[in-house]
């Protein structure tokens, strides 16, 4: 048994949130470059497009220069060296109604016609505006991402993205030599362990690094993206979805990080991980330490990281806080862009530092769209986080020959439970070999008797073994992190609170389990489930394991570009034969194709665990087995983006305190395997996501359109303001998935002069300011270039 209790409490900056106040934006009502008539014909001439007028959706001279101002920024290929024109013949028609991505191409006779929304029009023109009381220009990329999708047909054209990224970013995904690439990092791997991106994933590339300033498009340290195979891990970091590596010019990313759950959590990352090529090469010793003081980084031998924070709730997630300053740089500067709400309820400070060191005073604003937003009222919200840790309980059960029951308890500081109580915490603990179990927390009351769903102040884990074969010795996190049910969260490191967990284990076993070479096989076989036959694909591999082995995993892929992995599963061990085997459910959605193991990973029940990757050798075989399906479906479902509906009513009108009853309807349509399930996200005033499941209740109309409803009550307590349906993601019984971002980023770049400095010379900044005509002020100071 263990007890450790702090003898005072320390509240001060870290007691609650910052409470947002709205950007205000004041349009100035003046036009920064007015548009000439001759847009139309220059369309025609130069790009093939032929504007077409449809009733109520007529072409303005506006709509139209703005239209050919950005495709002149996307630069393209001429298709024949002959032609004047870089892009096939096409008819453009306008629409006020919505369209998915803005943007659709269809064919009528052989022609290509396409509809895009005068939404992605709204800002693609810079306007003048006040913003924070600063003349800005005012405008977004979504025309920009609109028209990527068109001169890439999709993210299919690889000449046509190639062009995109080797001369706006600088970037390529063509690596003439892998080995040598990744000599210095992974220690040389084979081009079998890569694919193409997928074009889904080049247009989300794409539109995020045409998201960042103009000045930092282009990095000559930063040279290729590459994108590992399906259903494969990295070797060094198996839980990492991206990886930056910039001593040797590359980002890396897993399958893991194109299939997140939520949208902009994809755009974060890709941000995330070029901001890791600013740290390295950009940003100066002045800045870097700077930034070390603000977020509290200090040295620290006895962590993981080697960096340690004196701070607990300043970060944007945890991964900021549990590893350094660098990595704290990198989800900053990645939320100031995609979701600076959250940046600024959290961390104030870290948002102004990036928004006047970084930026040079611009700021980004995220947008949902107006019809999908509602307001929440209350009168008593909770900003408060939950209090510190002010006590730690760990008891151990077991022999040195037996399993180990630990039970751990923590109380927090808390004058008031429901205010500063916590809804749930979660801790990793480690061994001192790195194998770790995961613990979740939840609220009991005195007595011990669970509370699961309410706030508390004392958290209990539920039942949790650790093997008699794990690694003998000490046991500790790196953090718990504790949250309420508002997504009030906070992060306390190992130094912020007393811990001690000893694992007296006589039979420890600290050897991973050993695939046997070329023993892997996949099996096909058919079988009767819910009265329906289907086919079964067993996969089975011979493993060597000294002490007991633990369980076993598997993903399979099929020979389709555009699919992920096809199916991924755990097994069991068979002790007599020394054999894992893993069992996949073919059901007849699933794509026809040739499905074949190029991963499998095995773990003992000590938790040691070894992967085996089936690529990266020419000479080596990758069990393969042909699989043939009645209705294989591949077409993801669709949603009807102008048939969407949000309605938000006060569970307690009288006496408001956040508690809304919030009602979702959509329609959706697929016409294969049938729709699924679905997801979304509600994002609140603070920058919050609110992730929410939206099973089936659904009414199906003739034309096979499905109406559907899902309802939520958000807590008392909620934040007061303008909430919105940020994203939703619909899937079919097939697994193929669609996702709806209904967020547009507004950049507001100040309208600055950058002065002469003593040489005569104009300082650099990030941002390129396209007007010198309008009276500005001077920038702010910009830091130096690190070389």
């Amino acid at each position: 048994m263990y007890h450790w209790e702090a003898d005072q409490t320390v509240a001060g900056h870290e007691y609650s949130a910052y409470v947002n106040s709205r950007i205000e934006v004041q349009l100035l009502d003046e036009v920064i470059r007015l548009p000439d008539g001759s847009s139309p014909v220059k369309l025609l001439q130069d790009y093939n497009i032929r504007l077409i007028d449809s009733p109520g959706a007529e072409w303005t001279q506006g709509h139209a220069y703005q239209l050919l101002q950005t495709l002149k920024s996307i630069p393209q290929s001429r298709r024949d060296p002959y032609q004047e024109q870089s892009l096939p013949p096409s008819e453009w028609m306008l629409t006020w109604e919505h369209v998915a991505h803005d943007i659709r191409v269809d064919r009528f006779d052989g022609r290509r016609r396409v509809t895009v929304s005068a939404a992605a029009f709204a800002n693609a023109a810079p306007r003048l505006a006040l913003v924070e009381g600063k003349r800005s220009r005012y405008y977004s990329q979504r025309l920009h991402h609109a028209l990527v999708r068109f001169v890439t047909v999709n993210g299919t054209d690889e000449s046509a993205y190639e062009k995109i990224l080797q001369e706006r970013y600088g970037l390529t995904t063509h690596v003439p030599d892998y080995r040598a690439l990744t000599e210095s990092t992974t220690g040389g791997e084979s081009r079998r362990r890569f694919q193409k991106f997928h074009p889904e994933e080049v247009i989300r590339l794409i539109n995020m690094l045409e998201e960042m300033p103009s000045g930092m498009h282009a990095l000559p340290e930063l040279r290729f993206l590459v994108r590992r195979l399906n259903g494969t891990p990295h070797p060094l970091h198996p839980s990492a979805p991206a990886v930056a590596w910039p001593s040797a010019g590359y980002i890396e990313f897993m399958e893991s990080a194109f299939r997140a759950a939520s949208d902009s959590e994809i755009h974060r990352l890709i941000i995330h991980e070029k901001a890791h090529f600013l740290w390295a090469h950009l940003f100066d010793d002045q800045l870097k330490k700077d930034w070390i003081a603000a977020g509290g980084w200090y040295r620290n031998d006895s962590s993981h990281s080697g960096w340690s924070t004196t701070k607990q709730t300043e970060f944007v997630s945890a991964y900021a806080h549990d590893v350094n300053p660098n990595e704290d740089m990198a989800e900053s500067i990645a939320h100031f862009l995609v979701n600076p709400d959250k940046l600024r309820s959290r961390a104030p400070a870290k948002y102004e530092f990036i928004r006047d060191r970084i930026m040079q005073g611009s700021v980004y604003l995220s947008k949902i769209r107006d019809d999908l937003t509602f307001r929440v009222y209350n009168l008593y919200p909770d900003y408060v986080y939950p209090g510190k840790i002010r006590r730690v309980d760990i008891r151990v059960d077991g022999t040195p020959e037996e399993d180990k029951q630990v039970r751990i308890v923590i109380e927090l500081h808390a004058d008031d439970p429901v205010l500063e109580g916590a809804s749930y915490a979660l801790t990793r603990i480690h061994s001192e070999i790195g194998t770790y179990v995961d613990t979740y927390l939840y609220p009991i009351d005195a007595r011990g008797r669970s509370r699961r769903g309410e706030p508390g102040v004392i958290l209990a884990s539920d039942r949790l073994t650790i093997s008699k074969y794990a690694k003998s010795g000490y046991w500790a996190p790196r953090n718990i992190r504790t949250w309420d049910m508002h997504g009030n969260e906070r992060m306390e490191g190992h130094e912020d609170f007393g811990w001690q967990l000893y694992i007296d284990n006589a039979l420890e076993d600290v050897t991973p389990p050993e695939y046997v070479n070329e023993t892997a096989t996949l099996i096909k076989s058919t079988a009767t489930r819910h009265g329906q036959e289907i086919q079964l694909i067993h996969a089975e591999w011979e493993v060597k394991e000294d002490t007991a082995m633990g369980s076993c995993y598997a993903s399979l892929n099929d020979t389709i570009h555009e699919t992920y992995r096809i199916a991924e599963g755990w097994g069991h061990w068979d002790q007599e034969r020394e054999l894992c085997t893993v069992e996949f459910e073919i059901n007849e959605y699933m794509p026809t194709s040739v499905y074949s193991l190029n991963f499998i990973m095995m773990e003992d029940q000590a938790g040691n665990s070894s992967p085996w990757v089936f690529v990266g050798e020419e000479d080596q075989v990758v069990p393969q087995v042909e699989i043939e399906t009645d209705s294989p479906d591949l077409t993801p479902p669709e949603m009807d983006v102008n048939r969407i509906s949000i309605l938000a009513t006060p569970a307690n009108p009288d006496a408001p305190d956040g508690e809304t009853i919030v009602t979702l309807r959509y329609r959706v349509f697929d016409s294969g395997s049938g729709y699924g399930i679905g997801w979304y996200y509600l994002r609140d005033p603070q920058g919050v996501k609110h992730h929410r499941y939206a099973y089936r209740d659904c009414e199906q109309d003739d034309a096979g359109w499905e109406t559907c409803t899902d309802t939520v009550i958000l807590p008392r307590g909620s934040a007061p303001g303008i909430w919105g349906l940020s994203e939703v993601v619909i899937e079919d019984r097939a697994g193929n998935n669609h996702r709806y971002d209904f967020t547009e980023i507004v950049h507001a770049d100040v309208d600055c002069e950058p002065e002469e400095d003593v040489s005569g010379r104009r300082s650099r900044g990030f941002t390129t300011m396209l007007v010198a005509a309008i009276t500005t002020v001077p920038c702010p100071p910009q830091f130096e270039v690190a070389h």
